[in-house]
């Protein structure tokens, strides 16, 4: 059985990954900051689920979170960097821009980039140490791909960066770094809830990416059949973001 870290998965894409890597056997272990919720998603999910608390702003954690991890699934193969965040304020005007504080940039900048680069130090560790070839997925963001206005976007670009580069980096020794860049998604982050319309006018496609979409990736991605990919991140957005 195959044992797997997924970080921010009390909703949304995290949570669509969880349910997929439940529904193929693996033993998961699901991060989020309230333990309330996180059980609840556990009992939804199946017993091959464990809840555990881990605020993705706290990326000095990681090595201790990674390690709490292994032990309570005696072992740790697979890990899904997913907790993110958007900035406060809109990133994709003027006014937005200009009034963004160091406090917001960094609060962006530690979940969506300093975590990604400290969870993915921790679990390569894990993995070197214990003769683990595993899987590191980064849940990134088209945003990586088009000019940055703010630290949304910056953040996304760095873990794209991170993505290619420590890809590239841990490749000869049998751990299979990828990332997923979604574009617009069908989730409560982006303001869409149940019942809402899946229609987009700006995509190509002519609506949203669903979270069940990119949980299908991800397994492909996480699969043995997917291990010549590394350091790629795979763009899912139905034409969105050519221009």
């Amino acid at each position: 059985m195959k044992k797997a870290l997924v970080t921010g998965a009390s909703r949304g894409i995290g949570y669509a990954i969880a349910k997929k890597l439940s529904q193929n056997e693996y033993k998961i272990v699901i991060t989020g900051r309230n333990i309330k919720t996180l059980e609840r998603v556990a009992d939804n999910l199946g017993k091959n689920v464990l809840p555990m608390v881990w605020d993705a702003s706290e990326f000095d954690k990681a090595e201790e979170k990674i390690n709490e991890a292994a032990d309570k699934l005696d072992g740790l193969d697979t890990v899904v960097n997913n907790a993110g965040i958007f900035a406060q304020r809109n990133e994709w005007n003027k006014k937005g821009l200009l009034s963004t504080t160091s406090k917001e940039w960094q609060d962006v900048i530690d979940v969506n980039a300093s975590a990604v680069f400290f969870t993915m130090q921790a679990s390569v560790k894990h993995m070197l140490k214990n003769n683990i070839k595993g899987n590191i997925l980064n849940i990134t963001s088209i945003a990586g791909k088009e000019p940055v206005y703010g630290a949304y976007g910056g953040s996304k670009i760095l873990a794209t960066g991170l993505t290619r580069g420590w890809g590239k980096m841990f490749a000869s020794d049998g751990i299979t770094i990828n990332g997923i860049a979604p574009g617009p998604v069908a989730t409560e982050m982006n303001n869409w809830h149940e019942g809402d319309s899946m229609k987009h006018d700006r995509i190509p496609y002519g609506r949203f990416v669903t979270i069940d979409e990119i949980a299908e990736l991800a397994m492909y991605l996480l699969d043995e059949k997917a291990k010549m990919i590394c350091g790629e991140t795979v763009i899912i957005d139905g034409a969105y973001s050519i221009r």
